[in-house]
């Protein structure tokens, strides 16, 4: 079915027959009112009916019509014109269309059973505001000259304006056929405030309002805006409905318990415009979301609970009830709750729950340990001596300890300080139960203990002693020998410097004879000759052997020498005489000469 030119044309093919109807209407439909067009097929008549006009065809051979594919009205999908090129297929349907009827029965609802609508308003057009003639009698002059083009301005939106051109000349004219065109539609004004607003929960609302007056065009789509009092201007959430034949929509996106402004905003193809005013809304109170597990400082015996309000309250807290082990150790407003008599680093299962009037919500489980302590006793280590530089120490881990093991600390004295300073040789939190000391010295005696640490701190066994075995001495010292007489020495030495043991004697060596041996560190010997060079050496003895110092050497002090001096003498000439002596039998020490001569000397004049 086509409307050209003036002419309902009526085209239908049953198999191989091939029908057409045609109705001239001329301009008698383009008085801006409803036209109701009836187009039939009853057996072999054909017929067309507008308004008052009808038209109709015979044609014997016509089969039955059968329609099994989808039905299309005001055009044909771009897709499949290729199908149906004999029909010519011209410019789409340009007006509007409501109450459409297939056979006999009810009214269809275009809107409910399309299954796809392109820029058409599916419910009829809206009101106009005057009647459009277009009879070619009433038709308006738009332009005269010898163009082959003409812009038209200042005509109404969203109206189909038909035109034709007549070209004339001295000896006549010729007129083409009447083409339309419509204008696009104009920006929505005046669009009203929505009229209604319910909650449908505190995430959602339904919006209801009505259609817009004076919309010149077709509405392509409604949008509902919803923005927070007294917040910023862009909106917390929208929503888009393309069914502008509905005039309620639901808005989603938005927080419990919250105030709102709703809007309406339509839209045409030209564009869109919001409404001045806004409906005010409050949304209800939901369960809280996002509730915190509940924290705690922990003490020994206690722990101090604290939790903070839901991130997203969705309302008025009401009540908060605290659960321990699965039972409910607390409700009330406060934030804050002190759990007693609860033994030292034990675990306890917590759950908050928050409640608003519309519900409750749980947080997450945490678990919570109460804090730890000391171990209450620790023992003291089992030393045992490997040999006279290592000793192995042995320890258990406490029985009670009060929480989770740290660390070890191992702390050793010595009696070469009198066990007055501990110091730390071992501190490891790989929680081994025995550790090797090495590199100790022979034959001392160490105290050690062991520290066990927690959390909570350390405690600190008894010291366990013990001895490294002996061995011989190292770092014997050189003796000093001081001669105070011509006859004699003092002699004198000091411990060694790693006794390695108990010292049990020294020996003194003079002149590689052993001179004395006990446990005095010192001695003394005479008898000798004057500036006589002596060596010295000390011995220290352990049960576990002996060893030497350096040699040192030594003289006595000097003594007058012993004995005569003879002296000879030999004439060298007239003022020389040449002196030649012997030394004394004994010199006793560094000798020095001294020549006495007595007598009359003469000098050079």
């Amino acid at each position: 079915i086509e409307l050209k030119s003036g002419i309902l044309n009526i085209f239908l093919r049953t198999g191989i027959v091939f029908t057409q109807v045609d109705l001239w209407l001329g301009l008698s439909y383009c008085d801006g009112k409803w036209n109701e067009v009836t187009v039939s097929k009853e057996g072999s008549v054909i017929s067309a009916t507008m308004n008052e006009l009808r038209e109709q065809a015979l044609e014997p051979h016509v089969q039955q019509l059968k329609v099994n594919s989808p039905v299309y009205v005001g055009g044909i999908p771009p897709e499949i014109h290729s199908f149906y090129r004999e029909l010519g297929l011209e410019q789409g349907f340009g007006g509007c269309m409501k109450d459409v009827k297939f056979t006999r029965g009810a009214v269809v609802n275009l809107a409910s059973v399309s299954s796809s609508a392109v820029r058409v308003n599916l419910d009829g057009c809206l009101s106009t505001d005057s009647a459009v003639n277009c009879r070619g009698n009433d038709s308006i002059l738009v332009y005269r000259g010898k163009e082959q083009s003409v812009y038209e301005s200042a005509l109404q939106p969203f109206t189909e304006y038909l035109y034709r051109v007549v070209a004339l000349n001295e000896g006549g004219s010729v007129s083409s056929v009447w083409t339309n065109a419509r204008t696009r539609e104009s920006v929505p004004q005046n669009v009203p405030t929505p009229s209604r607003v319910h909650s449908i929960n505190g995430y959602s609302i339904e919006v209801t309002w009505d259609k817009p007056a004076g919309v010149i065009g077709v509405i392509e789509k409604y949008i509902l805006k919803a923005y927070e009092a007294d917040g910023p201007t862009v909106p917390i959430t929208s929503a888009e409905l393309a069914d502008a034949g509905m005039l309620t929509g639901v808005l989603m996106g938005l927080h419990p318990f919250t105030n709102y402004a709703v809007t309406l905003t339509a839209c045409t193809l030209a564009g869109c415009t919001e409404s001045l005013h806004a409906l005010n809304i409050t949304t209800p109170q939901e369960a809280p979301e996002d509730v915190q597990s509940p924290t705690a400082i922990s003490f020994p015996t206690f722990l101090l609970m604290s939790w903070s309000p839901p991130k997203t309250p969705n309302g008025i807290i009401t009540q908060y009830t605290l659960y321990m082990n699965g039972m409910p150790i607390y409700s009330g407003n406060g934030t804050k709750y002190v759990v007693k008599d609860l033994a030292v680093f034990t675990p306890h299962q917590f759950l908050l729950t928050a409640c608003t009037l519309a519900g409750c919500t749980n947080s997450s489980q945490v678990t919570l340990f109460t804090a730890q302590l000391p171990p209450s006793h620790v023992d003291a280590p089992v030393l045992t001596v490997l040999d006279s530089r290592t000793i192995y120490v042995q320890w258990k881990e406490p029985v009670e300890v009060n929480g989770i093991l740290d660390r070890y600390i191992i702390y050793m004295a010595t009696n070469e300080q009198n066990f007055t300073k501990w110091n730390v040789i071992y501190n490891s939190t790989e929680l081994f139960l025995d550790f090797t000391i090495p590199q100790l010295f022979p034959g001392t005696e160490y105290l050690i203990k062991l520290a066990a640490c927690t959390g909570g701190g350390c405690s600190i066994s008894e010291a366990s002693a013990a001895i490294t075995d002996e061995s011989t001495p190292e770092g014997v010292p050189a003796p000093k020998a001081q001669s105070y007489a011509s006859d004699s020495f003092n002699i004198s030495w000091t411990k060694p410097e790693y006794p390695n043991g108990m010292i049990t004697s020294y020996g003194l060596y003079m002149d590689g004879v052993l001179l004395q041996n006990s446990s005095q560190l010192s001695c003394y010997a005479s008898g000798l000759a004057p500036w006589s060079l002596h060596s010295f050496r000390v011995q220290a003895c352990t049960a576990k052997g002996c060893a030497l110092g350096p040699l040192v050497e030594a003289r006595t002090m000097e003594a007058p020498p012993e004995g005569m001096v003879d002296v000879f003498t030999t004439v060298s000439g007239s003022k020389e005489v040449q002196l030649k002596w012997l030394a004394p039998n004994k010199p006793n020490g560094k000798l020095t000469y001294t020549v006495l001569v007595s007598g009359l000397f003469y000098a050079d004049q």
